[in-house]
């Protein structure tokens, strides 16, 4: 009822996976209306310039780039300018290599940055991935399933009130035995008054800081003594329960264990490269790199 807004965004670090095989993508096929299913993408021909050939796979890579409004359009309404553009680029190429620009200074360069990043992303993939297996995740689950529970949780109901002098009466009220609900019922101003002043289950911060701070510091069946001030009004709180949250099955955080898996596997990997390997950084103007300041002791 009183979120609390202010949510912090954990930065992931993603590591980019190489297609290590062609594959039909799924919006494309299932709007095919010429068959069922498509051919084999990787052996079927569609095209062949001179001594060269074009597989469909080419193509079904060509048309996942596509900007998203042509990526709804089934595949044979895109396959004929997509395979005209497979072949002006191949006889571009072609021209090219005839003209020697196989030994181009730009053409080398950009061929070893482009290698660069293609060792990079297989390499990372694979000597990541080969080290996330069940057995490590579900290891992993176990020894950190605490962190998953989302912490303690209480079960508390609430009067709402104008002003700070109602507020003392109805827990003068609740001092001399009165029945929450029907108190909440009659006075409170907020929604919850039709059910007793019932909030459920809330864990912190879900509610505002004034409110969530009170709540969890009392015990259950205890109720405040003094009036607490939100922005909403003045509250009286009573807690009727508390738990701690029960961590999600396996499945559910099997994605959020490989995501954190991986960048602990990462962060390990360059550290140790980074100490097999003199590494020498310059400042953008190929002078010394500023040092930052050492923390006093």
């Amino acid at each position: 009822m009183f979120p609390n807004i202010a949510k912090t965004a954990r930065a992931r670090l993603a590591i980019a996976a190489v297609a290590a095989s062609l594959f039909v993508p799924h919006q494309l096929a299932a709007q095919t209306q010429a068959q069922a299913a498509l051919p084999n993408p990787t052996t079927t021909v569609v095209a062949a310039i001179g001594e060269e050939t074009i597989y469909l796979a080419e193509i079904l890579q060509m048309a996942q780039r596509l900007p998203e409004q042509y990526k709804k359009l089934p595949l044979p309404a895109v396959y004929p300018s997509l395979l005209q553009r497979a072949i002006d680029a191949r006889l571009i190429a072609s021209a090219g290599r005839a003209a020697g620009y196989a030994e181009n200074t730009q053409v080398k360069k950009r061929l070893r940055d482009a290698e660069s990043q293609i060792i990079s992303e297989i390499f990372l993939t694979e000597a990541v991935g080969n080290r996330i297996t069940d057995e490590a995740l579900r290891q992993s689950y176990e020894e950190h399933k605490a962190s998953f529970s989302g912490g303690d949780q209480v079960k508390a109901r609430h009067i709402l009130l104008e002003t700070e002098e109602v507020a003392r009466e109805v827990i003068a009220e609740m001092v001399k035995g009165g029945d929450f609900g029907a108190l909440a019922t009659k006075h409170s101003t907020g929604p919850s008054a039709a059910s007793g002043g019932d909030l459920g289950w809330f864990a912190e911060g879900q509610m505002v800081p004034e409110f969530s701070a009170v709540a969890f510091a009392l015990a259950p069946g205890e109720f405040t003594t003094e009036p607490v001030k939100t922005q909403f009004g003045w509250h009286v709180i009573l807690v009727d329960d508390r738990k701690t949250g029960e961590a999600p099955p396996f499945e559910q955080a099997r994605q959020q264990l490989a995501s954190d898996m991986s960048q602990t596997i990462l962060r390990e990997m360059l550290e140790a490269l980074r100490k097999e390997t003199k590494v020498e950084q310059f400042n953008f103007d190929g002078g010394p790199m500023p040092q930052a300041p050492k923390p006093k002791p």
